[in-house]
């Protein structure tokens, strides 16, 4: 009787909203960015990431930084794609981001993925990405997607 009304209570709290996102008791977000970088070669710009994670976390995983825009209206801006975003001056100081990721090759478990440039200075995209999910799953490429490190999620 009791362990049902425990769990009858459990189920209340998550449905009204009440338990914390597993972010909230995670590890900060600079030793889970370290931690991955560890593993990365070529690295990244782990600061980048932070940003991009606590964007990331404070909504839901919907939004990016401002500077990300996906690449359509990149497009609409006068961009195209093999070419240099930063060259089209309203988009100084942005990158590609937030455009769907398909997992063509099914490497990443199956679920809606979104991309997000990462290390991008001009010219060129390189082959650094963050690809992220709505339910907060996240990894990095720096080989255009031949290999991922899963990035736990943090605080």
């Amino acid at each position: 009787m009791v362990q049902r009304m425990m769990t009858r209570s459990v189920i209340l709290l998550l449905f009204l909203g009440l338990v914390p996102p597993a972010h909230v008791h995670a590890q900060s977000c600079e030793k889970v960015v370290h931690a991955a970088n560890v593993q990365l070669s070529p690295k990244i710009d782990e600061q980048e990431l932070i940003e991009i994670l606590r964007s990331l976390n404070s909504t839901n995983n919907k939004r990016l930084p401002p500077k990300f825009v996906i690449k359509e209206e990149a497009r609409s801006q006068g961009w195209r794609p093999g070419r240099d975003l930063w060259s089209v001056s309203s988009l100084k100081g942005s990158s590609i981001g937030g455009d769907r990721f398909k997992n063509l090759e099914g490497r990443l478990p199956k679920k809606k993925w979104r991309e997000a440039d990462l290390d991008y200075k001009g010219g060129r995209r390189g082959g650094k990405r963050l690809i992220f999910s709505q339910d907060g799953k996240r990894f990095v490429t720096v080989d255009h997607y031949t290999t991922f490190v899963e990035v736990p999620a943090c605080r």
